[in-house]
């Protein structure tokens, strides 16, 4: 009876780390603009911050494939990776604003589903609003790890460059 609570249990927590990793899957739209924009607007920001995620995750891995040989890396190589980084720090700052105005325009959404017309609607309206604020939310996430990402890494390189004596840009 243990191994198979302890078994469920282990199953339960594995679905539940997965299900956090993966977005909530973009719903159809319901042909009322003011929710399909932000719907889309909300999803088109968790596959951009997912690209970013993995851009700076691909970087990541380099540096920690190279791990204390770094110094193998050209400094041309290494100011690539610098640049790329810069951008994704960039790109991430800007989607972290377009989080925070979309935010006050889900809870108005949110509010206002209720009286949807035609009334049909109102529950796929409400359903899409909450999706696209949990993909908000996963966005955010994302976001948060490549900041992480960005960080370290840049950090690493320049002081890389440093330790070559090349300026730093």
């Amino acid at each position: 009876m243990k191994k198979i609570l302890l078994s469920l249990f282990v199953l339960f927590l594995f679905q539940s780390v997965n299900a956090q990793e993966q977005p909530p899957r973009r719903p159809e739209n319901i042909g009322i603009s003011d929710f399909d924009s932000f719907k889309n607007n909300a999803f088109d920001i968790v596959d951009e911050s997912t690209r970013l995620k993995n851009d700076a995750t691909r970087i990541d891995n380099e540096i920690k494939n190279a791990g204390s040989v770094l110094t193998s890396f050209s400094v041309d190589r290494i100011r690539q990776d610098l640049r790329a980084l810069r951008g994704i720090k960039q790109s991430s700052e800007a989607l972290a604003g377009k989080i925070g105005n979309l935010d006050e325009e889900g809870k108005k959404l949110l509010n206002n589903a209720k009286s949807v017309n035609p009334r049909t609607k109102a529950p796929a309206a409400t359903s899409n609003t909450n999706r696209s604020i949990q993909g908000l939310d996963f966005a955010r996430k994302n976001l948060k790890v490549v900041a992480d990402l960005v960080e370290n890494n840049s950090k690493k390189l320049i002081d890389e460059l440093k330790s070559r004596g090349e300026d730093i840009e």
